[in-house]
């Protein structure tokens, strides 16, 4: 058997492989993922061994490597991307899931990734993670003309309910400002409420006085999705000017709103359900689910649908119609 605990990390097994094939010595050796079984690795051991005789035995030139196609996208598509730092830190750690694996095997890499992190992992990261990788491997194939153009690159991804049930009242929202022991995280708070912005967002839009239209709303050149957007500004928030510029880093507001819904009692909850929240209170007060998505900067409606099991003012007025 090729497995063996390894030398220097005893808690994880290593795949080495060690044959001559058609007259030529073949070596490969590599550090399985942490958390694998005994059983795991030898089912490893099987499947890998059965492929590298393959290759060589029936070698097709055509075949390329994940890891080409990946290298291709780090060096060329994400210097463009908004957070190409944190893709490429992504791929990275997936690498010993994919290194000495051909295109024609990303379905099966994306499974063995799901079964290694299903513990560990919730399915919505797992989904993220496995996304980056199959559009690098995309990218290298439609842009760069790596591989054949016919092969359909797919990966598994796992089932993800995207529906929210986590919301804040206004009434939670306002005990949450009162646990919260800045004035600064204050106003970021009811200001994400009142607008339906990101945390993030509001403390950008924070960071200088110049990007609010006073009356109107604030205006965000640079979010999540890339686009430069207005967020519409509630008559409560006019008062909460003053706290700008935020004098506080992202780092420490979010530390500090996180304390605050602890001490409420909400510790179950995470910042982005405030934003969530924004769009409960939308939909409870007869807002359409277009217009929602409008609020907070939807890019397509597939992200305001998670949202459709709130919406039943609609659905009565639709049975009503019946006559």
């Amino acid at each position: 058997m090729s497995i063996k605990r390894d030398a220097r990390n005893k808690s994880r097994f290593r795949f080495n492989f060690k044959k001559e094939i058609n007259g030529e010595t073949i070596r490969r050796s590599k550090l399985l993922p942490e958390g694998y079984s005994k059983s795991q690795a030898q089912q490893y051991d099987i499947k890998e061994s059965a492929r590298i005789f393959n290759e060589y035995t029936n070698p097709d030139k055509n075949r390329v490597l994940i890891s080409e196609c990946v290298l291709i996208y780090l060096t060329r598509r994400c210097p463009e991307l908004k957070n190409g730092y944190g893709v490429a830190k992504e791929l990275e750690r997936l690498a010993p899931f994919y290194e000495g694996r051909y295109l024609s095997e990303l379905a099966a890499v994306g499974t063995e990734y799901r079964q290694a992190e299903v513990l560990r992992l919730a399915p919505a990261s797992i989904k993220n993670k496995l996304s980056y990788l199959r559009a690098a491997c995309r990218y290298a194939q439609k842009e760069h003309g790596v591989g054949d153009i016919n092969l359909r690159l797919q990966v598994g991804m796992p089932t993800v309910k995207n529906a929210r049930q986590r919301y804040l009242t206004r009434q939670q929202m306002l005990t949450i400002c009162k646990m919260c022991t800045d004035r600064t995280a204050r106003a970021v708070i009811r200001i994400s409420f009142y607008s339906g912005m990101r945390i993030s967002e509001t403390i950008l839009a924070g960071r200088h006085l110049r990007t609010i239209q006073s009356g109107e709303g604030f205006f965000l050149q640079d979010t999540k999705n890339g686009s430069m957007r207005i967020a519409a500004m509630h008559p409560k928030l006019r008062v909460l000017s003053k706290y700008f510029p935020l004098r506080w880093k992202k780092s420490w507001i979010q530390k500090l709103i996180r304390r605050a819904m602890d001490a409420a009692g909400f510790q179950e909850y995470v910042l982005h359900d405030i934003r969530h929240s924004t769009a409960s209170a939308l939909i409870n007060a007869g807002v359409d689910l277009y217009t929602v998505g409008q609020v907070l900067g939807h890019k397509s409606l597939a992200s305001t649908a998670r949202y459709a099991h709130l919406d039943m003012r609609s659905k009565i007025d639709a049975i009503n119609k019946i006559k």
